[in-house]
């Protein structure tokens, strides 16, 4: 084989490597910079949805030791719509208490906050975990579709509320039977029957005489609690509990209570029957 034919190879096979190899490199350098700018990008998208949050916490902030709903005007004009879309879920399921007022359907522009004591350290807490990059999850999901999907809970906890404000709050309970008086006869007045058969355990629940004084006269105090503790969904097994359901368990929780009450009884007469017969066969052999 000639030199020439030689050198010839040794070119082409120099050119296919350095191919070869640019090629690689080429990729390598392209695949790893493009990843290198995505999360350069994520980064940066993230860092601008914290800092938005942030803003709304501190919002809040301002109105430590009052309640949400004084910091509601401030919150919605404070944050824009686009703003808001980002945030307002991963605050919610962080705990910064919002709702939907009754008759009302969720809407972005008037953010709703519930009636609780705006707690600095809490504030501070769930802002710690914004900065870390714990809760990056929870931001851009769509706000309308997540307080729709909870609309209904939202529904219930409102027809508790109205229960509470225009029933038991007027209710009076008489001292001597300790018997509860509605003041409305007919509550299809005031609740149409899909609420009515929401509140139907709730109302079984919370005509406790706990929420009346001496007299039989409601208790402002706890009543407002009440309401607060109804918003803050503490009551919501009671709301979801279907009321057949609920009377077939507390019929069962009472036959319960009356077997164990008649084998208690039968227990305890059982020495007095064993005394009776034995005196009876000692009089037996005496005679």
């Amino acid at each position: 084989m000639s030199e020439e034919l030689i050198k010839t190879i040794s070119d082409y096979m120099n050119e296919i490597i350095i191919a070869i190899l640019t090629a690689f490199v080429g990729g390598l350098i392209g695949t790893y910079g493009g990843a290198r700018f995505l999360n350069m990008r994520e980064d940066y998208r993230m860092k601008k949805v914290r800092a938005i949050a942030i803003k709304a916490l501190d919002v809040i902030r301002k109105y430590s030791k009052q309640s949400y709903r004084n910091a509601e005007s401030d919150f919605n004009t404070s944050l824009s719509i686009t703003e808001k879309r980002m945030v307002i879920v991963a605050l919610h399921k962080l705990g910064i208490p919002m709702g939907v007022p009754a008759n009302e359907v969720f809407d972005i522009r008037k953010i709703y906050f519930l009636d609780k004591i705006i707690d600095k350290d809490e504030i501070d807490g769930i802002a710690f975990q914004i900065e870390k990059g714990y809760c990056d999850n929870l931001f851009y999901q769509d706000p309308d579709t997540y307080f729709a999907v909870n609309y209904t809970m939202f529904a219930m906890r409102n027809a508790g509320k109205k229960y509470v404000k225009e029933v038991l709050s007027k209710m009076v309970i008489n001292p001597e039977t300790k018997r509860f008086k509605e003041p409305i006869s007919d509550l299809s007045r005031i609740f149409t029957l899909g609420e009515f058969k929401a509140i139907q355990v709730l109302r079984e629940q919370v005509r406790d005489q706990m929420y009346f004084d001496e007299n039989g006269q409601p208790i402002k105090e706890k009543l407002d609690t009440l309401i607060k503790d109804i918003d803050l969904g503490l009551w919501d097994s009671y709301l979801m509990w279907n009321y057949e359901a609920y009377q077939s368990v507390m019929m069962q929780i009472k036959m319960g209570q009356v077997i164990a009450g008649a084998t208690q009884g039968m227990a305890m007469h059982e020495p007095d029957t064993k005394s009776e017969k034995n005196e009876d066969r000692i009089g037996k052999i005496n005679s």
